[in-house]
């Protein structure tokens, strides 16, 4: 019965999740893109009620076992696995929630350098887990304007500079000069693809100008991993004490522990 409902559940969660993918018209062979984010929430969620189902099991093959220490051996065996998950869980939501930590992998995250003319950036990585935020363009002297547009955008104008401006992401901060050295624009939530940062030059020293594309963890997934995370320490913690409880019970009459 155990093993049935597992494979149906997991047969469930992944045609779910493919659906989920279809829906959302993320998923991508070339370039290669498959937004975890857009079906994470699910899988989260299967995995709290499979771990729920799991603990049912176990009380009921406690419950049927002949021995005092087959009683002992199942409860303790799946006492340890808890814990196990409720380290990784209680690491996840550390990771994911104290701000400290959160930002220092957002600054991990974030990439730098110079560029002189053009410079192309994916504005996301292939399982959507991270994106570019915000952009921050700064100028030692030199007078340029900054554009910002997508691969589409840069391949239909990019012979004609004019136009290619009309097409910027960064519609108000796109001027670098001596006395307005540094910008820093929001980046939109753009679909999966590459975009160009496009410099045009208009005087000044010859120096390159320097970016940071400031990159963050998906909204989504620092949005549910961390409450799913709890709610595995909530199931796995009642199951430890409950089975503390029955192992105590048949402590004395176990062979082995």
């Amino acid at each position: 019965m155990k093993l049935y409902l597992y494979i149906v559940q997991i047969i469930s969660v992944v045609a779910i999740a493919i659906f989920l993918l279809v829906v959302g018209r993320g998923f991508s062979l070339k370039p290669f893109y498959l937004p975890i984010n857009s079906f994470i929430y699910f899988v989260l969620l299967m995995g709290v009620v499979i771990g729920a189902e799991s603990f049912a099991f176990r009380v009921l093959e406690i419950r049927f076992a002949q021995s005092a220490s087959s009683k002992y051996y199942m409860a303790k065996k799946f006492t340890r696995r808890a814990l196990i998950i409720i380290v990784i869980s209680v690491i996840v939501i550390i990771l994911l929630w104290v701000p400290f930590i959160s930002n220092t992998i957002e600054d991990t995250l974030s990439t730098s350098g110079d560029i002189t003319s053009v410079k192309d950036f994916g504005n996301k990585d292939p399982l959507g887990l991270t994106a570019v935020n915000s952009i921050t363009i700064t100028s030692t002297g030199k007078t340029a304007n900054v554009y910002v547009v997508s691969e589409t955008s840069y391949d239909t104008y990019k012979n004609n500079i004019t136009l290619l401006s009309e097409h910027r992401v960064n519609s108000n901060d796109y001027s670098v000069s001596a006395s307005h050295p540094t910008i820093t624009f929001a980046f939109p939530d753009a679909d999966y693809g590459t975009f160009y940062m496009v410099v045009q030059d208009l005087g000044g020293a010859a120096a390159a100008l320097s970016y940071t594309l400031h990159k963050n963890v998906s909204h989504t997934f620092m949005d549910y991993v961390p409450l799913f995370a709890l709610l595995f320490v909530v199931v796995y913690a009642v199951a430890i004490v409950y089975l503390e409880v029955l192992m105590k019970k048949h402590a004395g009459g176990a062979i082995y522990r």
